[in-house]
């Protein structure tokens, strides 16, 4: 078997990562626990969806900003996000009746 091809041990090693000080591991920890304060579940999420769409579309605001927690939960979950979608399509469908209904048509 031929050496003169196979890596030296040096050549195997990553390069050199900085020593993680203590100091900056409380702060990632500090980041981690105030993102899971931050955070909405499912549940939360669910009991807050009719605000989110009737501010969407019958106070005409955009609800993203208004409550950007559940923005940025619907972006992230899929199964939350086809609650909103169904319950968007419904009010807007709704919506578009008791126009049509006050206009006389």
């Amino acid at each position: 078997m031929k050496t003169e091809n196979l890596p030296t041990p040096s050549q195997n090693q990553p390069a050199s990562q900085p020593e993680m000080t203590d100091e900056m591991v409380l702060r990632f920890l500090q980041v981690l626990d105030k993102v899971r304060e931050e955070d909405l579940s499912c549940s939360e999420m669910y009991a807050r969806l009719d605000e989110f769409v009737e501010a969407e579309i019958q106070e005409g605001k955009d609800a993203s900003q208004i409550t950007p927690l559940i923005h940025e939960h619907l972006d992230m979950c899929s199964d939350c996000c086809d609650e909103y979608e169904a319950l968007l399509a419904v009010v807007e469908h709704n919506t578009e009746d008791l126009e049509n209904k006050k206009n006389g048509q």
